[in-house]
């Protein structure tokens, strides 16, 4: 029985691998997500330039820049700019004839009746209507107009 058996022991075949398999071409599933992460990135970089190319994003720049400033510069000026800017960009967000002609304190209620984040400007904000007639020599204080810088900023947001 040993040379029968070696006899079909000879026929038989060693087991093979398989062939490897290639990462190369990609699946369809996978061309489909590699299109979607591409439109999702050009959307969002399509949006972000479209952002700082408008006003909000101008407005939102100049409000950084007055942040900045406010370490080195002039509190009462850069209240006085931060002012102009509020009014541009109420002009900007509602119509010129609701808004324009608004002073004092109708003008911080107003505000704080159409910011979105529901700041304060009645409590916080007389330094607005204050600091731009402020005699030349007049101290503010530099925390209080980063308040105001800052809700401006989540408001042009």
């Amino acid at each position: 029985m040993t040379a029968a058996s070696d006899k079909l022991l000879a026929q038989l075949y060693d087991i093979r691998d398989l062939d490897p398999v290639s990462w190369w071409p990609l699946a369809p599933g996978w061309w489909v997500l590699i299109v979607l992460a591409l439109l999702a990135t050009a959307a969002a970089y399509w949006r972000h330039w479209t952002y700082q190319r408008s006003w909000r994003g101008q407005t939102y720049r100049a409000f950084v820049a007055l942040n900045r400033q406010l370490s080195s510069g002039n509190a009462q000026q850069i209240a006085g700019t931060l002012s102009v800017l509020l009014r541009r960009v109420a002009m900007q967000s509602f119509s010129r004839a609701e808004c324009a002609g608004l002073e004092g304190a109708d003008w911080l209620r107003w505000l704080t009746t159409k910011d979105p984040g529901g700041f304060d400007w009645i409590a916080r904000g007389s330094l607005l209507i204050e600091a731009p007639y402020s005699p030349p020599g007049r101290t503010y204080s530099p925390q209080s107009v980063k308040i105001l810088i800052d809700a401006a900023k989540r408001w042009v947001r």
